[in-house]
């Protein structure tokens, strides 16, 4: 690969260094090369390990392994699980593994490290949160917190649940036509639904219509906000996105202007508590642009990595029957104390199921890594380097959570991992799926929440099996995605319960759990993953 980048990068640059002397073409090649390897030495010199760079591409691309072999590379081979240091491109980035050294870089010495990295994203993308630094990115984000309070989750509960009952019913139609569903495709429809309603106020019923424009946009907003070149190089390139952002700009405005000219305070979504936000603070803080790309950003963030999550989920659901029969059970007891009514408060008290969700992104978390970049020098608790202002720190999320040190026997899922006694055996940062310290992840409770009321309603109606064509576990994960995406399809039976009973009727014997519940049964035949090589 790099031959052939090579190749294409020589022919127009060798036609026009043609007229000039060789004296001067040896000149700037030799300041051309020293600029690329002026920062090979950043690390060596400051005494952090870290693998040597190569030329052209430091350590990152092109690179032979997939991000997190990469990932795992640099946490047990080259120090990365203290701290280690390579270069990506031509930038030095701090890889950290320390869960204290965590602490400290996103939580206790935060004022050094306020900002995120310098993302390229299209126009419409300059005010979403991400791309904030400094004071901007702190006012914004004291005034949109409160959109994602338990109160405003609250108010979007029907919402949900609408989109989670369609997916009920889309998963047992489709497994009853073709035997089984691939739950990333279905999880996908789910997403889009229920974020196209809870954002934007748009019904856009994406499992009777699949070419609903809210997927044919999603794509190229995606790769403009995931690309991860300099803002100076990706100025360079063209717009990608200029039409979806502009089809989410129409969306919005056009609600914006119906819901202020017909003063429409019944739907309690997303939007409207921005609008609310605009009221309170005025538009000099939250402006129309800042409005769209918010909740352009509530969408492209939140489709893939949620439809991801459930998709995790319900295929653990169906490869651990004891774990699905442990759920059901305690769903069964809660709505009959509802009154068979899966409502806030119902799936609220569904803790089970919540560890069920915590064990789901530990062993399988989106992110595989965080980062923050160095606002001012920072001087490294317990060692003497210096961080000069501008240095990115990467830390990582997914090899950490399948770190056996924290997590005795990683690849095996159990959610009693998530116990409260368990957790408090374990230092805080050693998952940290949606971040850590202030800027984590802002819609972190609406994740969570919409992922839980969709898969009550699917263990409320169905139950969830291996199919001929599901996949063994543990999952492979995409060796080139940045985000953990599986590497096959995730097929699984949906087969209607015959059991469901308002009043919570009890789980048939043949499924019930243990007497100490599913962290007792055998442990799965595969060995731990060796340090360096785990399994995915």
């Amino acid at each position: 690969m790099l031959e052939t980048l090579l190749a294409v990068v020589w022919w127009p640059l060798s036609w026009l260094l043609r007229p000039l002397p060789l004296a001067v073409i040896a000149i700037l090649l030799t300041l051309a090369y020293r600029r690329i390897t002026r920062d090979h030495a950043f690390w060596t010199s400051r005494g952090v390990p870290g693998p040597p760079p190569t030329f052209l591409s430091g350590h990152n691309f092109p690179n032979p392994r997939c991000f997190y072999e990469f990932d795992q590379w640099l946490y047990y081979e080259q120090g990365g699980k203290k701290m280690c240091g390579f270069i990506e491109m031509m930038r030095p980035v701090l890889y950290v593994g320390d869960p204290d050294l965590i602490r400290a870089i996103t939580i206790k010495d935060f004022d050094h490290f306020v900002d995120r990295r310098d993302l390229v994203i299209s126009k419409c993308m300059e005010d979403m949160m991400p791309s904030l630094r400094g004071r901007k990115w702190k006012e914004v984000r004291a005034i949109m917190s409160p959109a994602f309070s338990s109160s405003k989750l609250k108010a979007m509960h029907e919402l949900c649940l609408e989109s989670a009952d369609n997916l009920s019913n889309y998963l047992q139609e489709t497994t009853r036509q073709h035997g089984d569903v691939e739950m990333k495709e279905a999880a996908g429809r789910f997403t889009m639904d229920n974020i196209a309603s809870c954002a934007f106020g748009v019904n856009c019923n994406s499992f009777k219509d699949p070419n609903t424009e809210f997927a044919s946009v999603y794509d190229s907003l995606r790769l403009a906000l995931l690309m991860v070149l300099p803002r100076w190089l990706g100025q360079l390139l063209p717009e990608r996105s200029e039409a979806a952002a502009e089809f989410f700009r129409r969306v919005v405005l056009t609600t914006i202007a119906h819901r202020e000219g017909a003063g429409d305070a019944g739907r309690r979504d997303y939007l409207h508590l921005l609008l609310e936000a605009r009221q309170q603070h005025g538009e000099h803080v939250l402006s129309n642009d800042s409005i769209v790309a918010n909740c352009v950003l509530f969408y492209v963030a939140g489709y893939d990595t949620t439809a991801t999550v459930i998709t995790f989920a319900c295929y653990a659901l169906a490869t651990e029957p004891a774990v699905q029969a442990a759920a059901r059970d305690e769903l069964d007891q809660v709505l009959a104390r509802h009154g068979g009514r899966l409502t806030y408060e119902a799936v609220s008290e569904l803790r089970y199921l919540d560890r069920v969700i915590s064990e789901t992104l530990r062993l399988y978390s989106p992110s595989m890594r965080i980062e923050r970049e160095c606002s001012r020098d920072y001087r490294v608790p317990g060692t003497e380097l210096t961080l000069p202002a501008g240095t990115l720190v990467a830390m990582p999320v997914i090899t950490m959570h399948r770190d056996p040190e924290y997590f005795p026997d990683p690849m095996r899922f159990d959610p009693d991992r998530f116990l409260p006694e368990e957790k408090e055996k374990r230092h805080p940062c050693v998952y940290i799926p949606f971040g850590s310290g202030p800027r984590n992840c802002i819609a972190q409770r609406f994740a969570l929440f919409e992922i839980k009321v969709a898969l009550a309603c699917v263990l409320r109606d169905c139950r969830l099996e291996k199919a001929p064509a599901t996949p063994p576990a543990p999952l492979r994960l995409e060796p080139t995605a940045f985000l953990s995406t599986p590497a096959d399809p995730v097929r699984v039976r949906v087969v209607p319960r015959t059991d469901r009973a308002a009043s919570g009727g009890s789980v048939p014997a043949a499924e019930a759990p243990t007497e100490s519940g599913p962290a007792s049964r055998p442990t799965e035949s595969d060995p731990a993953p060796r340090p360096g090589t785990a399994a995915q």
